[in-house]
């Protein structure tokens, strides 16, 4: 009787301390900007004009088989103005995958300058889509011109990445010395060749240096060198870092992700133990043509080359 009554005891502690721990989540969920879904984009109804390329219309619902459910794309979006405003072009698009089937986190940088075709609209750089029509039209492109499903979006704009970089405590960044020295020109801060600790407005500006190197293709690369620095640092943090860090995090994050998909993205990396993360970017070299469209400076993108590239480099 008094070992019923002991397990009896046990499970309710276990009940109250599920309980709780699930209201102390959702109060930290409930802090993140949440983006109401408008209708799916309808391919066939939208006026779309002739693709560039002569290839068929495609319903973007068709394209993806039964082994994406254990492939989890999220597109993170940087918007290149405050939040408060309307309009405005993303500055940088990023494709984090989660692969359930090879265990691995992979990101995959879109280069804004991409010409595609845009659903209900003329063909325009890819970064016009969030303009047009936010985080849903862009996903819709996306998934329209490179035939990868995309599960949901994490978007923040200039303040909230500043705020996020700071709130971890900055980042640690290898600069080469290009980097270092123009860096140290346009910040007041004397940066050195090798490993440096970026602050957050530091880091703004290193991963929007468009001036050294190699031009928007290097620009992309530092942004994915950024992302990989915020998680190694957040994967070495103890719980009660993480937690804190979340609580004040969450509220500078808009998604349209769910509570649930968001608990369940969360619950699937922390159980495959990523240790390092891959970085690609689209277009792939050799598979676009510079071009000058409408008196815009443009990367024409060998649709079904990088396709076929970033579908093989994703694990589909």
């Amino acid at each position: 009787m008094l070992n019923k009554k002991i397990m009896s005891v046990s499970v309710s502690i276990l009940i109250i301390i599920l309980i709780i721990s699930s209201m102390y989540v959702n109060s930290l969920l409930n802090k993140i900007n949440r983006h109401e879904k408008p209708p799916a984009v309808n391919s066939e109804d939208n006026g779309i004009i002739a693709s560039r390329h002569g290839e068929p219309r495609v319903d973007i619902d068709d394209i993806f088989t039964e082994d994406d459910k254990e492939i989890i794309n999220i597109l993170l979006i940087g918007k290149d103005i405050s939040s408060e405003e309307e309009n405005s072009r993303s500055d940088s698009m990023i494709i984090a995958t989660v692969n359930k089937k090879s265990n691995s986190i992979k990101l995959t940088s879109l280069m804004r300058d991409m010409y595609v075709e845009i659903p209900g609209y003329i063909d325009n750089r890819i970064n016009a889509a969030y303009a047009f029509g936010g985080m849903d039209l862009l996903t819709a492109t996306v998934a329209q011109n490179f035939h990868v499903g995309i599960d949901g979006c994490v978007e923040v704009d200039f303040s909230g990445f500043e705020k996020i970089i700071d709130k971890i405590g900055g980042v640690d960044i290898d600069l080469n010395v290009d980097e270092a020295y123009y860096l140290s020109s346009i910040s007041g801060v004397n940066f050195k060749t090798g490993t440096n600790n970026l602050t957050g407005e530091t880091a703004l500006k290193h991963v929007r240096i468009r001036y050294v190197g190699h031009d928007d293709y290097e620009r992309t690369e530092r942004q994915r060198k950024v992302l990989v620095a915020v998680f190694n640092k957040l994967k070495n943090s103890n719980i009660k870092t993480l937690l804190d860090i979340t609580d004040d995090i969450l509220p500078l994050v808009t998604t349209n992700l769910s509570s649930t998909q968001i608990l369940g993205l969360t619950s699937n990396i922390i159980l495959m133990g990523v240790s390092d993360i891959e970085t690609y970017r689209i277009p792939a070299d050799g598979a676009f043509t510079p071009d000058t469209i409408r008196d815009m400076s443009v990367l024409v993108p060998d649709l079904p080359k990088n396709r076929e590239l970033l579908k093989e480099y994703i694990g589909y």
